[in-house]
C-alpha cells in the first residue's frame, strides 16, 4: 500500500515516509532503500541536522558497523568510530558528547 499524500496543489507517492531526518531516520531511509522501498524523509529543518558522536556509545558503534555490513552499506563503517569518520568524513560536526547508558553497577 503507497501512502499519497500533499500540499497544496503537489502531491507525493511513497511506500513509506519518515518523519525526521536526524541520524535514525536518516538510517532508517538508507536501509529501507536497500531492501527496495520507495522512501521519504520529511524533516522541518535542514538536513543534516545531526553532529556525529552527539550521543554515541561503544554500543551504538557496535550496531552501526552491523547494519552497514548487513545492508552492504559500507559508506557507514566509518561512523562507527571516532577516529575513522574522523579522518574519512573531517567535514562532519562533531557534537558535544551528552549521551550516557545505563551500567548495572
Amino acid at each position: 500500500m503507497r501512502a499519497v499524500w500533499g500540499i497544496g496543489v503537489k502531491t507525493w507517492s511513497t511506500d513509506i515516509l519518515i518523519i525526521g531526518a536526524g541520524f535514525a531516520g536518516s538510517l532508517m531511509a538508507l536501509c529501507l532503500r536497500k531492501l527496495g522501498r520507495d522512501v521519504m524523509v520529511v524533516d522541518r529543518d535542514r538536513h543534516p541536522r545531526f553532529a556525529i558522536g552527539e550521543s554515541s556509545t561503544p554500543l551504538a558503534d557496535l550496531m552501526i558497523r552491523q547494519i552497514a555490513e548487513e545492508f552492504h552499506l559500507p559508506q557507514l563503517v566509518p561512523l562507527s568510530a571516532y577516529g575513522s569518520w574522523k579522518t574519512t568524513l573531517p567535514e562532519l560536526g562533531c557534537g558535544l558528547k551528552r549521551g550516557f547508558s545505563y551500567f548495572h553497577h
